[in-house]
């Protein structure tokens, strides 16, 4: 189906039935809303980015509720086409673990998972919206992948949309979402195990897939405000000078640091590097690559003779290339940049509000995901 006809269905009325979903991330940095047309080379409809005010980047309730409000305004003057969203659940608000459930005959996983889960939370378990996938293999105890949330929270983001006028459709987790993304951009052909990064500004979301199965998913507290604050401290700056400060620097620690592992955590070599870093964020960095480190031993230990070999990364903060760089050298494994929108048509008259899509956006890759996840609720 090609935009000019989806623009003659509009004007006939029929666009409310036939409109393809809405993606929505509730990110921390900003909202993020985009809308694909399906087919076999996806095309855009239209795009749009609503700031944080920075004000409520550390209150997760007020910044949630001012997207929330900002949502229906941004779809009706953003050029989308129809109501109905499929949104993330934010990662702040998510309960993720690996679990390793005795199986029981009789017994639905679901229910054992929801008794292990509730346990752990001190929490009825009929208070939490729980979704779960098996990891392939294991014996008699099965390795399952556990995401909950509070049931009241996830009520409350689709009370709040409906009274806006739109009409959710699906909600998933930026997990999910991302492997989506993947999955239409083409990768996934073949089951090499590959880790995803997903750098945020509050936290980062580790995934590993075999093909485009996910056998391992983690939520680690690092992201690029952990850096702007290091900034901060050191400068003794506002968090919004320090995060300006960090996408100028071309170098995330003095050239003269010594230690082990910070000849990975350098960036580029010595020729490529401008002036020595005014700050030193070895700290956040390497606690970022512990974290990623320890990840890739659990999936070698659930995968013995199957190393993870490379790995993509996306997400707002994977723009900043000393970033990435940093992170690349610190896992030791090679590594490349998503563009999640590179497999998507646009003409280039497209309405984008408040992002350039002449420039990669690998922060876009949940809301693309979202496109392309089914409709649950």
């Amino acid at each position: 189906m090609s935009l000019e006809l989806l623009r003659k269905l509009n004007s006939m009325g029929l666009m409310k039935q036939l409109s393809p979903a809405i993606g929505v991330d509730f990110g921390v940095s900003s909202l993020k809303v985009i809308q694909v047309l399906p087919g076999p080379v996806p095309a855009l409809v239209a795009a749009a980015l609503v700031e944080t005010p920075a004000e409520m980047a550390e209150d997760h309730a007020k910044r949630l509720e001012f997207q929330l409000q900002q949502l229906a305004k941004t779809i009706k003057k953003g050029g989308f086409r129809g109501k109905r969203v499929i949104c993330s659940l934010p990662s702040w608000q998510l309960f993720c673990k690996h679990l390793q459930i005795q199986r029981v005959d009789g017994v639905p996983m679901g229910q054992l998972l929801g008794a292990a889960v509730g346990q752990q939370l001190g929490c009825d378990p009929s208070s939490l919206v729980l979704r779960h996938h098996e990891v392939p293999g294991g014996g008699g105890k099965a390795e399952v992948i556990v995401n909950a949330a509070a049931r009241s929270a996830v009520e409350h983001m689709i009370q709040n949309m409906r009274k806006s006028g739109l009409e959710p459709v699906g909600m998933h987790s930026e997990f999910s979402a991302a492997m989506r993304a993947f999955e239409i951009a083409g990768s996934g052909e073949n089951d090499s195990p590959t880790l995803y990064l997903d750098f945020g500004s509050h936290t980062t979301k580790a995934m590993i897939a075999h093909g485009k199965t996910i056998v391992f998913e983690r939520v680690i507290e690092v992201g690029g405000v952990h850096l702007d604050k290091a900034i901060a401290r050191q400068l003794k700056c506002p968090l919004a000078s320090a995060r300006a400060t960090r996408f100028a620097l071309e170098n995330l620690v003095p050239e003269n640091s010594q230690g082990e592992g910070m000849a990975l955590l350098q960036g580029a070599p010595p020729s490529e590097r401008g002036m020595d870093s005014p700050v030193d964020l070895r700290e956040p960095l390497e606690i970022l690559g512990d974290e990623i480190r320890m990840s890739l031993r659990y999936h070698d230990g659930l995968f013995p003779g199957r190393r993870v070999e490379h790995a993509v990364f996306l997400g707002g903060e994977s723009r900043q290339q000393a970033f990435s760089r940093a992170v690349a050298r610190g896992i030791g494994i090679s590594t490349k940049l998503a563009d999640p929108l590179a497999r998507i048509a646009r003409t280039g008259s497209e309405p984008c509000m408040g992002v350039d899509l002449k420039q990669p956006q690998p922060g876009f890759g949940v809301a693309v995901g979202l496109c392309h996840c089914p409709a649950d609720l």
